[in-house]
């Protein structure tokens, strides 16, 4: 710190408040425009070595802190040399050897570096604290004194690595730090220290020891609060000093050197949680990895992998700590006092439901709590800033993607509403389904082993359960299954809007990554039938309709599985002849009237091939069948899908097709008939529309049949991966994509698909008036939109330019002189060319002086291309119109023709 008091730590903590406010309006007036400002090296390992970075929110700060694995680095923008550059500094004494605070197990025993305080201060430190949140005595960066200094306990503080029990009580006598962390402090106290921007010794910045930092958070302007795996708190500060080594303001004054270091760590501030797999094979610990500060800068909160959140209060005081080992002689470090923050863990023993600790539980039975990535507070208003008023609302990220909210919808006085607002997958999302007679909803599964059904209408998760396998496809039966006692005693089928018993109900089968297939119950997600024929992952599951219902599995097996619906899921066939995994499936209408329940199955591979099966007996249809009506078409390969392939697209671009079911024919189980659409699109048969995903998180709407090379279609964007899956809803109203790594389901509404529906009118924007100039200073051309035209974005949205700086002005004024040189240039060394072509290409001499002349033309040529040269090197410097004056080809003088030699020459 400055050294500037309490006081100064009051309005630090002012200004804060007001940053964070201010930071969250700030984009609205903002250009719209970002650029890069700088870039630097974070550190060297395998990746990801970062895990985060944090900007100081304090105003005039421009500095930021990155952590991750083994260190902690914070960035400042200095002028090295000639130019600007951020650069970063190494955190020290992060060796898990520093001091042991007293345990936050306890909520009373603040932290101050004075080991464990009497009995007496800690139940007045308590009795200050009323029981609403952050509500501390005299809130604010100072509104807490610490106790007064007992040069008695500070002795008694030990290493972490010497923590226990016996220590929290005194009892155990103070230790040393070992030899090894001796030897590298006593080497880092004797070496020089190293200027902004330079290097160690070994020509690198490496941090003392090393353990992971999984997050951090600015509390003041020079005190850092970070995470670790094993759940304690760290609290770092950052010096900052001038080009004299003196310590200096870091908003007044030019910094010319700064150093961060531990002064504290918390230990017990939250349990460890379970472990979790890192990228490298390794296995740690969650810990703390979620934390924020309050708009009122006196409060801060806290997340842990254990299912906790707990309130610290904030409070400025100083801390004391080991300092640097003895150079001069034998004997302990010495004590330093170091001003910093004081951390405190409000709420009392037992507290669960707020208002300053919270005990989550997982909202899935038999599950551990969840672990806790991120978390922020709801900012201030305008209102609540005038009347100094703390919204306590905040928001919490987990492990699970699930987003938690703590609300307090019937004031601060009474308990908080603690729910889930966002369920999310736990893993990447390869399958969604929407249900073959109901348009609201859809299920999806995730590489886990959950499986979720959802209210497309509402956007609300309506059921979830686990399935005992890690899913990759899903599919709905695409007719009621009728219940029997002998192959599903336990199932009782139920009516989705009122839970009332029926008769039939749809079946929902989930694929697994590893094989097996689990049939679940549509409505209830009751589990009833697990087949294990498939030993590899499933790519594609179908269902066909009546009046016999069949299921077809596409394995890795590199064949497909036929199952026998209504006797139990019996198999049936198993259909070989791929040469790759097989992808994708679709099955026919029924072939023939009088045979209601022959139907054809095709099938894609990983190869690109189209193959046909007989289904009951698992033998290849030969015959072609394009004449073939099917019921779905979800293959990315075939006669009706050819042309949604681009112009050098690899095999594997398009993930997933959906054909739209509007225009097309379908069976009727009643009649036995095949009943043909009244309207198809454009009036045409078998004519409608085709959706794709593909590997650039792009959705595609096309015409189908799509047969033409570059078919036109729409594009629509939104996942953040691969579009690993795309369904129509049964009405055609909606499409439901998954996304890949970003574990998200999208839902898009159609307009104009369906025939019963009136396509929207078309109103091409005007064309915009534009000009053909320099833009972005002049370093490029390109067509220039005048202000007030459309651009082709309804007028609404006008192109924000900035004028180019003055000296990129002057770089693109020198940049167009040169320009206009080299073409002034390039035109008269073509003239000359031009010229001395047609001199060569003169009357033909004799055969007597041809040789002559020959070579005098020849060294004529070479004179001229020697004087363009010489000219060109000799004339960089001139003016533009001299250039071009001199440059300007001059007469030759007539040459004389040689006398002949013998006078038959001359007659």
């Amino acid at each position: 710190n400055d050294g500037a008091g309490d006081a100064d730590g009051a309005v630090a903590a002012a200004e804060a408040a007001a940053a964070g406010s201010a930071a969250a309006e700030a984009w609205r007036h903002g250009d719209g425009t970002y650029e890069l400002v700088g870039e630097g090296q974070g550190i060297n390992g395998l990746p990801p070595m970062v895990y985060g970075a944090v900007w100081n929110p304090f105003p005039g700060m421009e500095e930021f802190v990155t952590y991750g694995a083994k260190h902690i680095k914070v960035w400042r923008k200095v002028k090295v040399g000639a130019e600007l550059r951020w650069v970063g500094e190494m955190g020290l004494r992060n060796d898990g050897l520093r001091v042991a605070d007293c345990s936050q197990r306890n909520p009373g025993d603040p932290n101050t570096g004075e080991g464990k305080i009497s009995a007496a201060a800690a139940l007045a430190a308590a009795s200050k604290t009323s029981s609403r949140p952050g509500s501390a005595a005299g809130a604010g960066a100072a509104g807490v004194s610490s106790p007064k200094p007992n040069p008695a306990l500070s002795k008694s503080m030990t290493p972490l690595s010497k923590l226990g029990p016996a220590s929290a009580n005194g009892s155990r006598p103070p230790s040393r730090p070992s030899s090894a962390a001796r030897r590298s402090l006593a080497a880092a106290a004797a070496a020089k220290p190293p200027g902004v921007g330079e290097s160690g010794s070994k020509g690198s910045q490496v941090t003392v020891g090393g353990e992971n930092i999984v997050s951090a958070v600015y509390v003041r302007r020079d005190v850092i609060v970070t995470g670790f795996p094993s759940g304690a708190l760290g609290v770092w500060t950052v010096s900052h000093h001038g080009a004299d080594g003196a310590r200096c303001h870091p908003v007044h004054d030019a910094v010319a050197r700064w150093t961060v270091s531990m002064a504290q760590r918390i230990v017990g501030a939250h349990e460890p949680g379970p472990r979790v797999n890192l990228n490298d094979g390794t296995t740690t610990y969650g810990g703390v990895r979620a934390m924020t500060m309050r708009a009122d800068g006196a409060t801060m909160l806290t997340g842990g992998a254990d299912g906790w959140v707990h309130t610290w209060e904030l409070a400025d005081g100083t801390i004391a700590v080991v300092g640097r080992p003895k150079t001069d002689g034998p004997g302990k470090p010495p004590v330093e006092r170091r001003r910093a923050v004081l951390l405190r863990k409000l709420g009392s023993s037992g507290e669960t439901a707020g208002p300053n600790s919270f005990k989550i539980s997982s909202p899935y039975q038999n599950e551990p709590p969840p672990a806790f990535r991120a978390i922020d507070c709801r900012p201030q208003d305008s209102s609540q800033r005038r009347a100094r008023e703390v919204p306590y609302e905040f928001v919490m990220g987990t492990n699970k993607c699930d987003v938690w909210e703590v609300e307090y919808k019937r004031g601060i006085d009474r308990p908080p509403t603690i729910g889930v607002q966002v369920y999310g997958h736990t893993a990447d999302l390869y399958a969604v389904a929407s249900h073959p007679t109901d348009p609201d909803v859809f299920a999806s599964c995730a590489e886990a082993d959950r499986v979720f059904l959802w209210n497309a209408n509402e956007r609300t998760l309506a059921r979830t359960a686990p399935v005992g396998l890690v899913g990759r496809s899903i599919c709905f039966s695409a007719t009621p299954v009728p219940k029997s006692q002998t192959y599903f005693p336990d199932w009782r089928p139920v009516n989705r809007k009122d839970g009332t018993a029926c008769d039939a109900g749809h079946h929902l089968a989930v694929g697994g990554k590893f094989g097996k297939i689990a049939i679940l119950d549509g409505v209830t997600l009751q589990p009833l039938v697990k087949l294990k024929d498939v030993g590899s992952a499933l790519d594609d599951l179908k269902y066909c309709g009546g009046p016999r219902a069949m299921l077809a599995a596409a394995s890795h097996d590199i064949c497909v599985d036929v199952y026998d619906v209504h006797r139990g899921y019996t198999h049936l066939s198993r259909c070989r002849g791929h040469m790759a995994a097989v992808t994708h499936l679709d099955w026919s209408l029924p072939m023939f009237p009088h045979l209601p329940a022959e139907r054809i199955l095709q099938a894609t591979c990983a190869a690109c091939e189209l193959l046909y099966w007989e289904p009951v007996s698992g033998e290849q249809v030969l015959e072609n069948q394009r004449d073939a009506r099917w019921e779905s078409w979800t293959c990315a390969q075939g006669f009706p899908v050819m042309g949604i392939w681009e112009d050098g697209s690899d095999r594997t671009d398009v993930n997933a097709v959906d054909r739209a079911k509007s225009g097309q024919a379908t069976f009727d189980e009643k009649t036995k008939e095949i009943v043909q659409a009244d309207r198809c699109a454009g009036g045409l048969d078998r004519a409608g529309y085709v959706v794709t995903a593909d590997d650039f998180g792009k959705v595609k709407l096309f015409n189908y049949p799509c047969v033409f090379n570059d078919a036109p279609y729409r594009e629509y964007k939104g996942h953040a991966s691969h579009a690993m899956c795309v369904r129509f809803s049964c009405d055609d109203k909606r499409v439901f994509t998954a996304g890949g790594h970003d574990r998200a389901v999208l839902q898009f509404v159609t307009r104009g698909v369906r025939c019963d529906e009136t396509l929207p009118v078309y109103t091409p924007p005007p064309e915009p008036k534009r000009t053909w100039g320099p833009i972005d200073g002049g370093k490029a051309y390109g067509w220039i939109e005048e202000k007030g035209t459309s651009g082709g974005a309804g007028g609404s949205e006008r192109r924000n330019r900035r004028a180019p700086p003055k000296a990129i002005a002057g770089a693109a004024a020198a940049e167009e002189a040169l320009r206009l040189k080299r073409e002034a240039e390039e035109a008269a060394r073509a003239k000359e060319e031009k010229r001395l072509a047609d001199l060569a290409l003169g009357p033909k001499p004799s055969n007597a002086n041809y040789g002559q002349t020959s070579a005098g033309a020849t060294g004529t040529v070479a004179g001229l291309s020697a004087g363009i040269a010489k000219r060109d090197v000799a004339d960089v410097d001139k003016p533009l119109t001299a250039m071009a004056a001199q440059q300007q080809p001059k007469q030759q003088p007539k040459q004389q023709q040689p006398k002949p030699r013998y006078p038959e020459q001359a007659r």
